[in-house]
């Protein structure tokens, strides 16, 4: 009887490697072990996919939002805003016309706008020797962005038939794909990836009176 349940609890219990080559040909395990081996790169590769999907959707707002201001800018719009009976400070045409067009994963408190006017060359100067040449980089690799530091940046929205500049650049955290833009900026303690976008236009000759800077 006893030799009868010993054989039978031997039957249920699992083979267990005798030797060397049993235990090499051992499979159990496996799975977890290669899971892994590949989950942290494959993770690190979801991470990147959404690091950088999010920079170009930041970009692509960011264009939209701009060239959607340069219009209100353009037509006069803005300049026939008032707040307290005066024209609005850089401060209030950020809360008030750029950020209320942002989306809501983008934060009005990391974006920086730098906005300038300036008259058409006389004589028909070349374009090296126009205003505009003053935000080209010097290597003339593209344009320069603006200061992370609005109180650094310039607001002018330039009256009717005034040449308008408008710049706004806006810093995008990376971690995993730092190794594609190796000229990333450090902004708030991290790396980061600094999404731009200018627009350039003419106002039109809107009727409002507007000082100018």
């Amino acid at each position: 009887m006893t030799e009868r349940v010993n054989k039978s609890s031997s039957r249920g219990a699992p083979a267990k490697a005798e030797n060397c080559a049993d235990f090499v040909h051992d499979r159990r395990g496996f799975a977890a072990v290669e899971f892994g081996l590949i989950a942290l790169p494959f993770l690190l590769l979801i991470v990147a996919i959404l690091e950088y999907s999010y920079g170009n959707f930041a970009q692509s707002r960011l264009d939209a939002v701009i060239q959607q201001t340069a219009r209100e800018i353009m037509t006069g719009s803005v300049q026939s805003q008032q707040v307290g009976g005066k024209p609005l400070s850089a401060a209030q045409f950020r809360a008030n016309i750029l950020c209320p067009k942002l989306p809501a994963i983008m934060s009005c408190n990391d974006i920086y706008v730098d906005v300038q006017d300036f008259d058409a060359p006389a004589g028909g100067a070349a374009p090296a020797s126009t205003p505009y040449a003053n935000y080209v980089k010097p290597d003339k690799s593209g344009l320069k962005p603006p200061a992370l530091d609005n109180t650094q940046n310039a607001y002018c929205i330039g009256g009717a038939k005034k040449y308008v500049v408008i710049r706004a650049v806006y810093p995008t955290p990376i971690l995993t794909t730092a190794a594609l833009f190796p000229n990333y900026t450090t902004y708030k303690g991290r790396k980061t990836r600094l999404v731009t976008s200018t627009a350039t236009f003419k106002n039109e000759p809107f009727p409002v009176n507007y000082a100018g800077c």
